[in-house]
């Protein structure tokens, strides 16, 4: 039995329908390199994704290899409830000099792992300093922060969370965000039109918001769709005065993903809770962590007989590997200087995806932030694709043919290569997407 074989025989692939695999089988990963997926056949895929967005240095970085090498020699794993090690405390050194008024960190595995924790933070902060009643979240339309029970309450996407409906709690949307093109957009500093109709939703609430969940700037699975900086500054302040908290979910944007630490940083605001994973240990292995400061920390410290103590746990949060990784890639952050590399090459990564859609007449609504550039697939009519078409999911089996994991979201068409990727290979990547929406969609 080959391998494809054994594979489809026992393996329940993530966010699949496995009916497809019967026409679109797994592609067989014999090593990566880089940007580069090498397949057992001996072709090649470029990780326009970087690898569900965390391969944020691309794969087999020799000095996170090192680092994690020489911890395993070590030891792997040491329960940190009670203990302490080098390699933890410099990463923990590290995680506090990005923001100065973020000074706790509290580690998790996943991302959904680490959302939750800080929401259970906000919660129990505000139950232990006279506001029990504040014990409500709120986040934002076309938002994702995981696939934990709560983490799909928080998020609004229907195709991930629909079927739970019934045990997720109930979790208010802030609608009408001011989304915006970029960088450049007239309103991305200015949303003063906008912001009563949005203060009044917050207004209607704030007697019993406990915290506002949202990813900063850039809505990943919700269709990599981007909002106005302005957007947090006055959330920031209206936040303050109200006595809730922020929770930025930095999964995806954080660790130079925008050419910033934090994509807060672009709004110049702190939040209360910044939640970090995947380019945290540049998705060598898995870690999350929360970042919170002082004044919340001090909320939960006391005499254990007060009942105040934080009690989550994840048996491997801390894990001294990815720790030990974490540090690696903190170490080629600041060597090779990514995120400045982020900020200058943000405009041509966006213009490939932009000569695409002009040579195919298949793109629209262009947006983009950092590393991050995306479009809408429409036909050469300026018509819009309907779902069940799935002509994302048809670009996507094309540029798998052709050299490049391109997997768009929906209709949905977006580059999200590793930040260091050559400039030749984004030329091949955007190459790849252009014949493959011709295939698709012009032929």
């Amino acid at each position: 039995m080959n391998l494809i074989d054994r594979d489809l025989k026992h393996l329940w692939h993530p966010c699949s329908q496995m009916k497809d695999y019967e026409t679109f089988k797994p592609v067989e990963i014999e090593s990566a390199l880089g940007s580069i997926i090498h397949l057992k056949d001996g072709s090649q895929l470029i990780d326009a994704i970087s690898s569900w967005w965390c391969k944020s240095l691309g794969h087999c970085h020799p000095d996170i290899q090192k680092r994690v090498i020489d911890q395993m020699q070590k030891f792997e794993h040491v329960i940190l409830a009670n203990t302490t090690n080098d390699t933890i405390v410099q990463l923990v050194e590290k995680l506090s000099a990005i923001n100065p008024e973020l000074q706790k960190v509290f580690f998790a595995d996943s991302g959904s792992d680490a959302v939750e924790v800080a929401c259970k933070m906000a919660l129990q902060y505000h139950a232990q300093t006279g506001n029990a009643q504040k014990n409500q979240l709120l986040s934002l339309q076309n938002g994702y922060h995981g696939e934990t029970t709560l983490t799909l309450a928080i998020g609004d996407c229907e195709l991930y969370s629909k079927p739970y409906a019934a045990v997720m709690p109930k979790v208010e949307k802030l609608k009408k965000l001011p989304y915006v093109t970029g960088l450049e957009d007239p309103t991305w500093d200015n949303i003063d039109d906008q912001w009563p109709a949005l203060e009044l939703q917050l207004e209607q609430q704030k007697a019993t918001l406990a915290a506002i969940v949202f990813e900063p700037l850039v809505q990943g699975a919700g269709g990599m769709l981007i909002y106005s900086a302005a957007l947090l500054q006055k959330l920031r302040t209206w936040a303050t005065a109200n006595n809730v908290h922020l929770i930025a979910d930095e999964i995806m944007t954080g660790m130079g993903r925008t050419g910033q630490y934090l994509a807060c940083d672009w709004a110049g605001i702190t939040p209360d809770y910044a939640v970090m994973s995947k380019g945290l240990t540049a998705g060598f292995t898995p870690m999350s962590v929360v970042l919170t400061r002082d004044s919340i920390y001090d909320a939960f410290y006391d005499d254990y007989a007060t009942g105040k103590a934080f009690m989550h746990s994840n048996t491997y949060c801390g894990n001294a590997i990815s720790a030990a990784a974490a540090l690696g890639a903190f170490e080629v952050y600041e060597k090779e200087d990514t995120f400045a590399h982020v900020r200058k090459n943000a405009a041509s990564l966006q213009q490939r995806l932009k000569t695409v859609g002009d040579n195919t007449g298949c793109l629209s609504n262009y947006r983009g932030l950092g590393y991050v550039a995306a479009a809408d697939i429409i036909y050469p009519d300026g018509s819009t694709p309907e779902a069940v078409e799935r002509m994302g999911y048809q670009i996507y089996q094309e540029a798998v043919k052709r050299g490049a994991l391109l997997r768009p979201l929906g209709n949905t068409l977006y580059f999200f290569p590793p930040l260091n990727t050559p400039e030749r290979v984004l030329d091949d990547m955007a190459a790849i997407a252009e014949e493959s929406i011709k295939a698709v969609m012009m032929s």
